[in-house]
Formats: structure tokens, C-alpha cells, sequence
């Protein structure tokens, strides 16, 4: 049996003459045994010694056949798919997409769920619609992929697609891989979980009203969950219960649950399509999703995995909503677009207290491997900010998102009232529910929640003191009011801080 080369570069190795197979499953961390066996089986079977053949097999075993590399970097990718004369791929998006920019019609097999190749069959209905499309050629076993490879080597012009040069749009047929992939996003928009987006800029009591809201019968609060991916699945930083995130019980659930285990969640990429798709500089593209292929495809990629969290946060829970303090606007209209029933509460605080918070040094208790504070903002970036987030938070409710707007001040000043009316604006009933949480002396007493990320607040546990913090008035510089007072003046006009805040004094809290 003749071992099989591997190498990074494999282009290196290939003597010219023969034509080129190029075989690709992409980076998923799910082994692809089924389409490495079946290529790996037709090369034994005599092929090898009338092809050059390079298997990119990721997590499956080793091939014996070919030059076998387990990855392959995407400059060498694209040399290799240019000079293809057959190209097959797994059934994800971006590896048909390479093929065709590379100047060939893939052969296609779709991933399994039923066998463990992926978690469920999006790529199997996703491949349909492209093969009905004429953009791929599908197969679905060892004998469809040999015959298909074998006519595509007898005439090699069979798959030939036109390849675009430069630096303008995508080829029309990529652009449609795209536009498939949103229209199945789309078909799930507005179905599954209840999620309770709050809205707004940090620093104006989002945390304290989503610890309170976890408190109520038939919600879970889950946190920041637009950082999960870099401040837990990557970085392993706490959750509200004290654990890191990979020894959290309630998230190693809901990975399983989810994706089958959060190990099959590649980090980096995930950060990367989170860094990328999330940007309040693509909100015009997320608002009326208008965007290019490969952001498309970054975009859908996302969807596919919050749909999928939030899901098995559901599951997990068995909350009937689910309450994400991410507050980030861009990420509203990117859940708009998801696979969950989204309503926005815009939580609001007198900006001058808000600028005031965003000028003090503050740990996070989160961070296991030292001492990190979070960012902090001049008074007169934290109020463009507190002005931007609102208006932008406005515009989710004109396309369409259920808005409640909650002032910092009313939740502090009666509790039971606000939380009443975030409770009906979810679609719960509050005369079911249970607000013996709320003390006597107007305090609140917190249990331990799995929050993701957000404020240090999200650690305290036991009884919280519920008191408005106005310290900015007598601490904060007058010039430093003047100039948030200035630049938030139509906003502040908009939510009733022109007039004088009655009450007075700090919110304080005492942990267990």
C-alpha cells in the first residue's frame, strides 16, 4: 500500500500531466469520513495512477490515497481550485463558492445529521436549492460521486464556469449562492424563542433590570449573549454563576444541545463572524439586506448559530422568554433577521448620569488571568453614544420590532410597577407571577443567574439595595454637564430630562 503525501503545499508535489482532482470538506470539526472513504476507495480502485488528486480531509482519517492535508491555507486553496479540472466540496457555502470563483462547477455531497458529519440538515436543504438552481451538481453516494468525477474528467468542459477578475462584484451565480442561502434564513424569521433584547447604552440599569426580570416566573436571563463568542467560547471568561464558561453547567447544556458540544464551535471563526457582521457601520446592510455574497454568507452563518442557541437556551430553561442584555444596536437589526420572536425594551437614564458612570474605573470580575477594566468613554464620546444608540434603537421599532421604552429612573423609583409592564409587553401575564423578590423596604433579592457577560452587577448575589444613583450631581464637574447637557439635547427633550429628578441618593447592594 502506498502511503499517501501530505504536505501544506501540496501544489509543490504535483508533476504536470495529469489531470487535477481537488477534493475539499472545509473547517468543520465534524469528520467527513463518508466522502474521503468513497474518493479515497475510487483512487485505490486504479484512478490513482490516472489523476493527481489532493484530499483536504480536516477531521477525518487519514486517506491513503492522493496528497492527503488535513487544512489547507485559502492562497493555496485557490491556486489548487484554479487548477482543477474537478472539484468536489462538502455542502457548505463557502466551499462551493471558492469552486466557482475558481473557475469550476462543484461536485457536491451534502453533510449528514443522521451520521454525526453536522448538527442538523441545513446543508442537505441548502444543497437542494443550489442543485435546482443549476449552480452545483449534487450527489448523494460513492457511486453518484465516481461516475461524476469520471465524466468530469472526460470532458473537462462540462464544469467550466466563467471566472471574474478584479476587484468588482461577485459573479452573478455567487451572488445567488448568497441569496439562496438568506432565503432560507428568511423562511425562519420570526419563529422560535422569545427574546427580550434591552436596548440602549451601558450604564443606564439595563443589568439591574435584567437580574430582576431573570427573577420572574417564565423569564431567563441569559446576559450579553453578542459576546459569547470571544468573552466565553474563546477567552473562558466567568459566568454570573462564578464558573468559567466551560465549567458552567447551564452553558456546557445548551453547547451540547445546540451544536453538539461547544467544541465543535471553531473560536476564532466565530469571533470573526461576530466581529465582522456586528457593526453599527453595517446597519444600512443589515436593515435591508443588501450585501455582497461573502458577507451574506458570513451573515447567515451567524443567524444560523444565535437561532440555534437560543433554541436550546429555550430547551434548556423551559422560559417562555428569554432576556439578552446585549444592548448593541446593530445587534437588534441582525436578530431581526433571525429565527426567534424579538421584542426590544430601550432602557434610558438621564445622560449625564450615564457620562458620569462612563468616566470611572471599573474591574472586571470576569476575567480570569488578571486584572482588566472595562473601556471607559469621555463625557462627550459616552453621550454621542447614549444619543446614537436611542435614535438607533428608535429606528428597530419603525421596521417593525415591538419597542418598549423603560426609564432607569421609574424602575428604581417603583420596581414592581416597570417590571409589571415589561412582563405584559413579553406576553406573560404578571397576575401569575410571583414578585416576592421584591422587599418591603423596596430592595430586591437576587438569585445566581447564568449571564454570559455585562456588568460586575451580574456577580451580586442576595439583597440589593434599589436606590437611583444620582451621585453625577454633586461629583460631576459643571463644564464636563454642560457639555453632555449640549450635545444630548434633542434626546433629552425626547425622554423628559429637562425637568428635576426628585429623588436622590445611590443604588448599593450587598452580596452573600
Amino acid at each position: 500500500m502506498t502511503q499517501p503525501a501530505t504536505s501544506t503545499e501540496p501544489t509543490a508535489q504535483l508533476p504536470a500531466g495529469k489531470p487535477l482532482v481537488v477534493i475539499t470538506v472545509g473547517s468543520d470539526h465534524h469528520p467527513f469520513d463518508r466522502l474521503t472513504g468513497w474518493v479515497d476507495r475510487w483512487l485505490a480502485d486504479g484512478a490513482a495512477d490516472r489523476v493527481d488528486c489532493v484530499i483536504q480531509y480536516g477531521t477525518a482519517a487519514v486517506p491513503e490515497h492522493g496528497i492527503a492535508v488535513p487544512y489547507l491555507d485559502y492562497p493555496e486553496l485557490q491556486r489548487l481550485l484554479a487548477a482543477a479540472t474537478v472539484v468536489v466540496t462538502q455542502g457548505g457555502p463557502m466551499s462551493m463558492v471558492e469552486s466557482r470563483r475558481g473557475g469550476r462547477q462543484p461536485i457536491v455531497v451534502a453533510r449528514l445529521p443522521e451520521v454525526g458529519e453536522v448538527v442538523d440538515g441545513h446543508q442537505a436543504e441548502f444543497c437542494g436549492r443550489l442543485a435546482s438552481a443549476g449552480l452545483i451538481q449534487l450527489v448523494g453516494s460513492a457511486t453518484e460521486l465516481v461516475n461524476a468525477i469520471e465524466t468530469g474528467l472526460a470532458d473537462p468542459e462540462s464544469s467550466r464556469v466563467e471566472v471574474q477578475t478584479g476587484t468588482g462584484a461577485h459573479p452573478p451565480a455567487v451572488d445567488r449562492v448568497g441569496r439562496i442561502a438568506d432565503a432560507l434564513v428568511t423562511q425562519r424569521r420570526g419563529q422560535g424563542p422569545t427574546v427580550l433584547i434591552l436596548g440602549g447604552l451601558g450604564r443606564s440599569g439595563s443589568t439591574l433590570l435584567e437580574r430582576c426580570l431573570g427573577q420572574m416566573t417564565g423569564m431567563a436571563a441569559l446576559g450579553e449573549v453578542l459576546h459569547l463568542w470571544e468573552r466565553g467560547l474563546r477567552d473562558d471568561q466567568r459566568c454570573g454563576c462564578g464558573q468559567p464558561f466551560s465549567a458552567c453547567p447551564f452553558w456546557q447544556d445548551v453547547g451540547r444541545r445546540a451544536f453538539g458540544g461547544w467544541s465543535e464551535v471553531p473560536a476564532e471563526p466565530a469571533v470573526d463572524d461576530r466581529y465582522t457582521v456586528v457593526r453599527n457601520r453595517h446597519l444600512p446592510a443589515l436593515l435591508v439586506g443588501q450585501v455582497g455574497a461573502g458577507a451574506r454568507l458570513r451573515r447567515n452563518r451567524l443567524l444560523r448559530r444565535v437561532g440555534a442557541l437560543y433554541a436550546a437556551a429555550e430547551a434548556s430553561t423551559g422560559a417562555q422568554v428569554l432576556v439578552d442584555s446585549s444592548k448593541h444596536p446593530a445587534y437588534g437589526f441582525l436578530l431581526r433577521r433571525a429565527a426567534v420572536r424579538l421584542r426590544c425594551v430601550l432602557v434610558v437614564r438621564d445622560p449625564r448620569g450615564v457620562a458620569y458612570s462612563w468616566t470611572k474605573h471599573v474591574v472586571r470580575p470576569e476575567v480570569t488571568t488578571g486584572t482588566e477594566l472595562m473601556p471607559r468613554y469621555s463625557v462627550a464620546a459616552s453621550t454621542v453614544r447614549w444619543s446614537l444608540y436611542s435614535m438607533l434603537f428608535h429606528l428597530l421599532r419603525l421596521v417593525g420590532v415591538p419597542t418598549l421604552i423603560v426609564k432607569y429612573e421609574q424602575l428604581v423609583a417603583d420596581p414592581r410597577a416597570t417590571l409589571t409592564r415589561v412582563a405584559r409587553f413579553a406576553g406573560l401575564d404578571p397576575a401569575a407571577m410571583d414578585f416576592g423578590f421584591i422587599q418591603p423596604d423596596g430592595s430586591v433579592r437576587l438569585d445566581q443567574h447564568h449571564t454570559v457577560a455585562g456588568n460586575p452587577m451580574r456577580f451580586t448575589i442576595g439583597r440589593v439595595e434599589v436606590r437611583p444613583d444620582d451621585a453625577w450631581r454633586d461629583r460631576m464637574p459643571a463644564a464636563r454637564r454642560r457639555i453632555v447637557s449640549l450635545l444630548s439635547v434633542p434626546m433629552r427633550y425626547r425622554y423628559g430630562y429637562f425637568g428635576r429628578i426628585r429623588s436622590r441618593g445611590r443604588a448599593r447592594s450587598t452580596r452573600r
